[in-house]
């Protein structure tokens, strides 16, 4: 189940979800553009046949990589996430990568802890449609210096036909504020339309289907005007072309079968 939910959070991360996908025509592409930067020239290859014992230590320096410098009104907040060795269990195509968000801001809620069963983080029954269905508290660190804004988001990890289930948006929260208290909105805060079709807050997972939700807080170098409802898919699409700085918090939560 880790795994499956580390790319799940990867997912959310990285904008998929919302139409995105691989793009394989990219793929072979940089494939090709690695090949041709490994493979040595032809005169290299000649110049160093040529070259006795003395030779050897004279090296043909290879001509550098060009550079492409983003201009800084394009650069993101923080920095890039690094993309981990290995074969991964899918190629993000290019937009997903230049949409990639580093996390390094701690997002926690002295609510929502590990079963001590189980072991597993467990949304309380009271925030979900079998309780009060309101959020807990939710308390943050380390929000970079220059946030302007921040925007939390709470999704289902499984994307639901193909896209991401919005249980919760929250923009303009005040980057001052170290936490949302539970049923409390923040003054200035703006709530948008949950994919229930709701301007709230709305966790009601089917009976007899463990879900795990996702809330993500992000960090913003400007804030992004926002009106009661807004469609969180878009806003979210913006957040994540200033956006570099995330908190993220996993819970997951199972209703009755009966």
């Amino acid at each position: 189940m880790i795994p499956a939910l580390a790319i799940a959070i990867a997912l959310v991360l990285t904008g998929c979800g919302g139409g995105g996908g691989d793009d394989p025509a990219a793929a072979t592409q940089s494939a090709k553009a690695k090949e041709q930067e490994e493979a040595p020239s032809s005169s290299q290859s000649s110049s160093r046949q040529g070259e006795g014992e003395e030779g050897e230590k004279k090296k043909v320096p290879s001509n550098p990589p060009a550079i492409t410098q983003v201009p800084p009104s394009q650069q993101k907040h923080g920095k890039r996430i690094v993309l981990p060795k290995g074969k991964p269990e899918r190629s993000p195509s290019p937009k997903e990568l230049q949409e990639a968000t580093i996390v390094d801001i701690s997002l926690q809620s002295p609510q929502v802890k590990p079963d001590t069963a189980s072991s597993e983080v467990l949304l309380p029954a009271a925030y979900t449609c079998d309780g009060k269905d309101t959020w807990p508290t939710l308390a943050w660190q380390g929000i970079p210096s220059g946030t302007e804004e921040l925007d939390l988001f709470v999704m289902n990890a499984q994307p639901v036909e193909g896209k991401l289930f919005f249980d919760w948006a929250v923009s303009g929260i005040d980057p001052a504020l170290g936490q949302i208290e539970a049923s409390k909105l923040p003054k200035g805060a703006v709530v948008g339309k949950n994919s229930f079709g709701k301007a709230d807050y709305e966790i009601c997972p089917p009976k007899g289907e463990p879900t795990t939700y996702v809330f993500a807080l992000y960090a913003l170098p400007k804030s992004i005007p926002a009106k009661k409802g807004f469609d969180p898919h878009q806003l979210r699409e913006e957040v994540l072309d200033v956006s570099g700085n995330a908190g993220l918090m996993a819970a997951a939560y199972s209703r009755g079968s009966g």
